[in-house]
């Protein structure tokens, strides 16, 4: 598994939903919980990123935990627009549901999408060929994930239409499962199995027609959002080092942090992120005391601290300490940066 399957940089809003839906159930969330290393405070935590991995040891906790036939189709309806914070608002306001689901599809990495969703104009009907990323394989089962993204989709439809939704006809490649008779009961649609492709189907009038809270400006102030964590997302996917580095550095909450402990966190040995460090011509200590400037320069601009305080915030021992490295790091002294405000 990759480094960044590891790294928590998914918003938690379905965390509040599988709560919820998994409550119902008559189970507690220390149960779904269970191996990803959240606690039951981190539910109430608005700023709680999940990773990857976290998310996938929850899907398997769930079908573990509940063990019933129609779990995924069960799963995905509880799983509703809110799930994908900040991009649900860009949804919401786009135009028209085509234009929904392309913004959707163009944030797939925000998503955590397994799938390949093409939609194709075939007469006066919409057919959205499904197939699995190649890259991303499944937390439990094939059949477990094409449920759940069926009936989570036609849930997030009807979410943002505002009316009843439901596909005109869903083909999915994999045989008949056992409990197939639940699938039109959740679905309210034909269901054919054994076909050469899975394909959803919907009309065109669906896709084109006008979504009832349609706002261009929140659009696009939502997508500038939704960007901006596009960007975060592809930096640590392609294994920016320094940008991981310096975000966990960010994220810490007190200094002194030693190379070994964020090691620790970016799950990897210390021998390993010193040596991916080297390979981009940097080093653990610039980068700490790159972070350490920027607090610095922060707390002297913005505020009146004394140097002593400043200078524990910055994790030194004194101020005597902190005022050598500033005096070395800008060629002034604290006293005189402070002076320019």
């Amino acid at each position: 598994m990759s480094i960044f399957e590891h790294q928590a940089i998914y918003p938690s809003a379905e965390l509040f939903l599988i709560k919820k839906f998994m409550h119902t159930e008559g189970f507690q969330a220390q149960q779904w919980l269970l191996g990803t290393g959240l606690s039951i405070n981190a539910l109430k935590n608005s700023e709680t990123l999940v990773s990857l991995h976290q998310f996938d040891i929850i899907y398997r906790n769930v079908f573990r935990l509940v063990q019933s036939p129609d779990i995924g189709l069960r799963f995905g309806k509880a799983l509703n627009l809110s799930r994908w914070g900040m991009l649900t608002l860009a949804l919401t306001a786009a135009r028209s549901l085509g234009a929904a689901l392309q913004t959707a599809n163009q944030h797939r990495s925000l998503i955590r999408s397994r799938f390949n969703l093409e939609p194709e104009k075939h007469g006066d009907m919409i057919k959205i060929s499904v197939t699995q990323r190649s890259s991303m394989p499944f937390p439990v089962n094939e059949v477990f994930a094409f449920e759940m993204l069926i009936s989570s989709l036609a849930r997030q439809i009807n979410d943002l239409l505002v009316t009843p939704f439901s596909f005109s006809k869903i083909q999915l490649h994999y045989p008949a499962p056992q409990h197939f008779r639940h699938y039109e009961k959740y679905c309210g649609c034909p269901i054919e199995f054994g076909m050469p492709i899975s394909v959803l189907w919907l009309p065109e009038k669906t896709m084109t027609s006008l979504l009832p809270l349609a706002n261009q400006m929140t659009e696009q102030q939502a997508l500038n959002i939704c960007d901006l964590e596009m960007q975060r997302v592809d930096k640590i996917q392609k294994g920016d080092i320094r940008w991981l580095v310096s975000t966990e550095l960010a994220k810490s909450h007190e200094l002194p942090i030693t190379l070994g402990t964020l090691a620790k966190r970016l799950a990897m040995s210390d021998r390993t992120l010193r040596r991916q460090l080297q390979s981009v011509g940097t080093s653990y200590r610039e980068l700490y005391q790159q972070h350490q400037l920027q607090i610095a320069l922060q707390a002297l601009s913005n505020t009146q601290d004394e140097l002593g305080k400043i200078a524990k915030i910055c994790g030194f021992k004194d101020a005597a300490s902190f005022r050598h490295a500033f005096l070395r790091w800008t060629n002034m002294t604290p006293r005189q940066y402070r002076g320019q405000f």
